[in-house]
């Protein structure tokens, strides 16, 4: 069977720079197992939602701020578009893949899975037995019986500590730069600045429902989370921009014009921080007095 079928006017490609979270929304919005990873506008990894759990979640690495360059696979298996389905399934059984980029001209043209071998009717079955023993069998967990094939991915101690402290390294990296830009947004100190952060943005939260609450905290520092994720508990309608205004003049004793320059200010910085696409669901639950507040989002055509 030819493999023309399996051609993809658009790919779900992502740079090696974008993160672990961006790449399981984009798995979401557009309903695939994997994501092509590129750099230098060149093919240079894949990451399946296989490898969020056992390399992200399993080590627990935070999906916010771990890059797909630290996590995805690397010398990624290719097949030609021009070879055919039998092909796909021998380099599949071969080397324990579930996902196989199709090339052409050195370019990614389309996406060959494991469940298109099942859908395609072509294969045998004993085939595709063969696929799913051969990833099962990738390597050995520790602490399974012999003989008991179990994915797992193999690293040691030392490895799992590096990578903790980069991630702890990393993290802390991106909460003092997100400080620092509220600091500079609204002139405040660096107490009076995280201060106000932290309460700005944890009643902004109480006014979402817990569902978009939780979608924009996932998106801010990781060093912040624990702290919010307490507010995710609205709608809350009693929040307004006037309730916002009283209670950043009272906490960090300012007088209204300035608690309210404070939140516009607060405002703009969470807006380059948050996706565009999270901020346009944060407005649409907001009432006007609190939507005026925010940089405007210029929807798609």
């Amino acid at each position: 069977m030819s493999l023309e079928p399996f051609r993809r006017e658009k790919l779900v490609i992502l740079s090696a720079r974008s993160t672990v979270y961006q790449a399981a929304r984009a798995m979401a919005d557009n309903h695939v197992g994997a994501v092509l990873v590129s750099r230098e506008g060149r093919l240079a990894g894949i990451l399946t939602d296989r490898d969020i759990a056992l390399s992200v979640v399993g080590e627990g690495l935070d999906p916010v701020i771990t890059s797909l360059d630290e996590v995805m696979t690397e010398g990624v298996l290719t097949c030609p578009i021009s070879a055919n389905l039998a092909d796909v399934a021998r380099l599949m059984r071969d080397y324990g893949v579930r996902h196989l980029p199709l090339l052409e001209a050195d370019r990614p043209v389309g996406l060959v899975t494991f469940d298109d071998l099942v859908l395609s009717g072509e294969v045998r079955l004993d085939d595709l037995r063969a696929v799913v023993h051969e990833q099962l069998v990738e390597s050995e967990a520790p602490g399974k019986p012999m003989g008991v094939p179990h994915p797992a991915r193999a690293t040691d101690a030392g490895t799992r500590m590096r990578s903790r402290m980069r991630a702890e390294a990393r993290a802390q990296h991106v909460n003092d730069r997100f400080i620092t830009a509220v600091m500079q947004a609204t002139g405040l100190d660096h107490d009076r600045a995280e201060r106000g952060m932290a309460l700005g943005i944890c009643m902004l939260c109480h006014r979402l429902t817990p569902e978009q609450a939780q979608h924009t905290i996932a998106q801010l520092p990781s060093k912040l989370h624990e702290r919010l994720i307490s507010c995710a508990d609205g709608p809350d309608r009693a929040v307004t921009a006037a309730a916002m205004q009283v209670e950043i003049s009272r906490s960090l004793s300012l007088d209204s014009v300035t608690a309210n320059d404070f939140l516009i200010s607060l405002f703009s910085v969470l807006h380059d921080f948050v996706s565009h696409g999270q901020m346009e669901e944060v407005r649409d639950q907001l009432p006007e007095d609190l939507r005026a507040m925010f940089p405007v989002v210029r929807r798609a055509a």
